[in-house]
């Protein structure tokens, strides 16, 4: 493998990463998960391409219920970004991220999952890297309630399943879309068998289907 200054400025750019994010976290005492770059979670990269291919006319509203750093959240060519996390010292961290790399407008508000009610409608509602530690009816209950009140027809919901070792919950995308109206498609198999899926919100009376 030869040594080209693309090379060398791309190596150098993911030390420095690695140290931002290191001395972050520890500034904020954000857990470790944390300091993992946005090059390194292929699903997240996944996530970001599915929905930035999106219509334009579909690229209205998006919320990132917990959001992290803001890696998806931040990366997304949305009107209107919302982070939402209930970690506060995350939140505080996302915002620094969001100033110092540059990544234009977006909007961080403390909120837990299922407790607190989402406001509005969006285009896109993203649950991921964080799903399997909810209980599968906590979860239903929560996806339903979010495509019922907050998610526009035709809009999509992206949420993950995990089937590894060590991990809570290990989710059934038939169980927790069963009886929606709209379509589930697989964004794929990633790292730790981690598997991405999208529900695109049909009419109402339209039926559901999969690919």
């Amino acid at each position: 493998m030869s040594i080209t200054p693309q090379r060398i400025i791309r190596a150098a750019g993911n030390r420095a990463e690695l140290a931002f994010r290191f001395f972050l976290c520890r500034f904020f005492r954000i857990d470790r998960w944390h300091q993992c770059p946005l090059a390194a979670k292929d699903y997240a990269v996944a996530v970001i391409q599915y929905l930035n291919a999106q219509p334009a006319a579909r690229r209205k509203r998006v919320v990132d219920i917990g959001c992290g750093l803001g890696d998806i959240l931040l990366n997304l060519d949305y009107e209107e970004r919302l982070g939402l996390d209930r970690d506060e010292a995350v939140l505080r961290g996302a915002e620094v991220f969001r100033r110092t790399h540059a990544k234009g407008k977006a909007r961080f508000a403390r909120s837990e999952f299922p407790r607190d009610a989402l406001h509005g409608t969006f285009d896109a509602v993203i649950m991921v890297g964080w799903t399997h530690a909810i209980a599968p009816e906590i979860l239903q209950g929560g996806i339903r309630s979010l495509v019922a009140d907050n998610l526009r027809t035709g809009g999509v919901l992206i949420t993950d399943t995990v089937s590894g070792e060590g991990y809570p919950h290990r989710h059934s995308p038939a169980t927790l879309f069963e009886g929606l109206e709209g379509r589930v498609e697989s964004l794929g198999t990633f790292v730790n068998t981690r598997r991405v899926f999208s529900f695109t919100k049909s009419p109402a009376g339209a039926g559901c289907g999969r690919r």
